[in-house]
Parts: structure tokens; C-alpha cells; sequence
């Protein structure tokens, strides 16, 4: 440490020994963080002014709720998602997001994603099957489902979105089967009148993601997987704000005049003894 971090370290410092030694992981990743940002402050000599630009920003985005969630997915998850799953072996692993909401309706076959009476966008079938990393069928397998309306919005998030509408989970067949009626997600843009939007303004960022549909997967004998799958033609599949698309997780949509269009992925979890 610099004579001048230890100084601005013990300044802000009050841990008593009970504490430290209940909380040493979280003592020593706030230490690495506070001596990055004293650091910046220092190397870029960052005004009152601008000090007090950011805690106002910071003050305006804790006051909007989902703010500061969205803005740490933005900058932060993929490198999250990348240290945690990189080797971990079958499908890729993807960013959870903001919007995920637990224990989604329960559907029924013939599964249909849950939705309000004339639900807008293009239908869409999706199939595909969930296998473990050894090729086995996993019957059973709990599959939970969620995405953006047609007008790129989330339920129970978005208030003219119906509470659980575009969320559902479903379980495959004995063969590790699954078959899924909704409708094609389209490229959409984060919040625009929030603090993330006015921070990627400052930066020159665009706020778009291309169209996707989330998943976890889960199933007793393998890893569970979140994840995300994109689709080919989407014009931000390469200039995703949040940087998130993974080659091996964009399909290709089949379209026809007289059917629904239709895609299909097959799903591998990694079997629990695995890396």
C-alpha cells in the first residue's frame, strides 16, 4: 500500500476485531475496491464537482428502484457469469438479468407461455431436448421461462404488463423432450429515463439488447443453468449493451406463411461431479 492509502484506508476503517474475523472475504474484496477507486480519484484528480456529480447520480439511482441492479447487469454480470461458469462444461452459461421473478406459473401441456388475450409479436414455436454432458436424456428436467413483450417489456416490472405475463415453467418429457409456444422477443431498449440510461448517454452508449428469451434449467443429477438464446438477423446481435451474446447461444428462426415460425436449441447440463 502507498503511504497516502493507508492513510485514506485507516480513515474510513471502524472494523472492530469481532467483525474481522467474521467478515475477512468481504474485508479483503472492499479493500482491493476502495484502493481501485482511491486510486482513480488520486491518478485522474477528480474535482468536488465531479465527486459531486456521482453522488448524486448514485443518490438518484438508489431512489428508482431497479436501478442500480441494472446498471451493475450492464457493466458487471457478464465478467461475473464468465469467472463462475467458464469451465463448467455443456451449454454456456448467461446472464440472469434484472427481471428474473421466482416460481413462475406451472404450465400444462400442450405449453403455452403464459400470456394476456391477444398478446402481440410474432408466434413462435420453440422446441428442443435437455440432456446431461454424457448424452443422457434428462426427463423431468424443470425448465423456467421468461422474456419481453413485444414492446420490450417484463411483467412485474413494467406496469402496462400483466403480473406473470411471457413467464412460465414447464418439465420435459421422458425423453428429455419440450415443445414451447410464445412469441419471437424483439430488440428492446433498457429503461431510457433512468440513472443507467443517463450514465450510457455520458459514455456514447447505445441502451439496446437484442431479442432473447431467458432460461434456467434444472434438473437432481446436473448443474443447474441460466442462460440466454439470441436469434440470428437481430440487428444488435453484435452491439449488445450489456455485451452478453455467446455465439453458441444464437439460433436461427424458421419461417413459414401458413405456420408459426419456429427455432429449436438442445440444452446440456453439466453433470454435478464435473468442473
Amino acid at each position: 500500500m502507498t503511504s497516502a492509502f493507508r492513510r485514506d484506508y485507516k480513515r474510513n476503517s471502524a472494523i472492530t476485531d469481532s467483525e474481522t474475523s467474521t467478515n475477512t472475504r468481504l474485508q479483503v474484496i472492499f479493500t482491493d475496491v476502495l484502493q481501485s477507486l482511491l486510486g482513480i480519484i488520486r491518478r485522474h484528480q477528480v474535482t468536488w464537482e465531479e465527486y459531486r456529480a456521482a453522488t448524486a447520480w448514485l443518490t438518484e439511482a438508489g431512489a428508482q428502484g431497479y436501478e442500480i441492479p441494472l446498471m451493475l447487469d450492464v457493466f458487471l454480470s457478464q465478467t461475473v457469469d464468465d469467472v463462475n461458469f467458464g469451465a463448467q462444461g455443456g451449454t454456456e452459461s448467461n446472464v440472469e438479468g434484472p427481471f428474473y421473478v421466482p416460481d413462475a406459473q406451472l404450465l400444462e401441456r400442450p405449453y403455452v407461455l403464459t400470456q394476456r388475450e391477444g398478446e402481440a409479436g410474432e408466434r413462435l414455436m420453440f422446441s428442443g431436448t435437455v440432456s446431461s454432458t454424457d448424452g443422457s436424456p434428462l426427463a423431468g428436467a424443470m425448465v423456467d421461462v421468461w422474456q419481453a413483450s413485444a414492446a420490450g417489456e417484463y411483467s412485474n416490472f413494467h406496469p402496462t404488463c400483466p403480473e406473470g405475463n411471457l413467464r412460465g415453467r414447464f418439465t420435459t418429457d421422458d425423453l428429455g423432450r419440450f415443445e414451447l409456444e410464445t412469441i419471437v422477443p424483439p430488440s428492446y431498449g433498457i429503461p431510457d429515463g433512468g440513472a443507467t440510461a443517463k450514465l450510457l448517454a455520458g459514455l456514447g452508449r447505445h441502451l439496446i439488447r437484442p431479442g432473447h428469451i431467458h432460461f434456467k434449467l434444472s434438473h437432481p443429477t446436473c448443474r443447474s443453468l441460466t442462460t440466454q438464446i439470441y436469434f440470428e438477423g437481430d440487428p444488435y446481435i453484435d452491439a449488445d449493451v450489456v455485451g452478453a451474446v455467446k455465439d453458441s447461444l444464437i439460433v436461427g428462426l424458421v419461417r413459414s406463411d401458413d405456420a408459426a415460425t419456429r427455432c429449436s436449441y438442445d440444452f446440456v447440463l453439466a453433470s454435478r461431479n464435473e468442473a
